[in-house]
């Protein structure tokens, strides 16, 4: 099995040994055992980067025969370092299948160098649409009603007055407005177009939604 894949976890085992998370394009997110060759350059198999591999099923994991290097996403900086762990930690704890949609969208929000507090919440609604966990912000998720002014982690969505209870995030239908835009759009086209302080309580509300529907 040849596919391309995006390393979002290395662990040394021992001398030249390493067990990677990947999320590859054909057979999802897996585990794989690599032994890195005497003065193989070892950057395809490091975290975040793009690498083509050649897989070979072992058990329930899969060794690496050949990989080639495609793209290597070693951050430049402490921002970019915490920007990457954060777009990958989500993705270590799902159970993920393959997808050529998802893979790009991992791969482009990879590349990203800046403006990373809105990057991340546009990463997460695409990944939560693309999944089919996206929540229900356009009307009340319990009862229908479309003024809404709260988000309830719990029941998947925006709330109304009457069914808000104690512990839901505050929300707004111009918060709603505002997230459907994130998750419709390329970041390109919202760079420095977006309203820094609703960025807040949208990360807040997507972070505990995906949290409560994947742990």
């Amino acid at each position: 099995m040849e596919t391309r894949g995006i390393v979002l976890k290395a662990q040394r085992l021992g001398e030249g040994l390493r067990a990677l998370s990947l999320y590859t394009e054909l057979l999802g997110r897996v585990g794989v055992i690599v032994k890195v060759r005497r003065g193989e350059f070892p950057v395809k198999y490091e975290p975040f980067s793009i690498t083509r591999f050649k897989l070979v099923q072992k058990g329930d994991r899969f060794e690496v025969k050949e990989a080639k290097l495609i793209e290597e996403n070693f951050p430049a900086n402490q921002a970019e370092l915490l920007y990457r762990a954060r777009l990958v930690k989500p993705l270590l704890k799902m159970e993920l299948p393959g997808s050529k949609k998802l893979f790009g969208l991992v791969e482009s929000y990879l590349k990203i160098k800046e403006e990373f507090e809105l990057a991340y919440p546009m990463f997460l609604s695409k990944l939560l649409f693309i999944e089919g966990l996206f929540p229900e912000v356009r009307r009340c998720v319990s009862c229908g009603r479309r003024k809404v002014v709260a988000f309830s982690v719990k029941r998947g969505g925006a709330v109304c007055s009457r069914c808000r209870e104690e512990g839901d995030y505050k929300w707004s239908r111009e918060l709603s407005r505002e997230l459907i835009r994130l998750t419709k759009k390329p970041f390109e086209e919202v760079k420095g177009d977006y309203r820094r302080e609703l960025l807040t309580p949208i990360t807040r509300a997507l972070s505990g939604h995906l949290r409560d529907r994947v742990d």
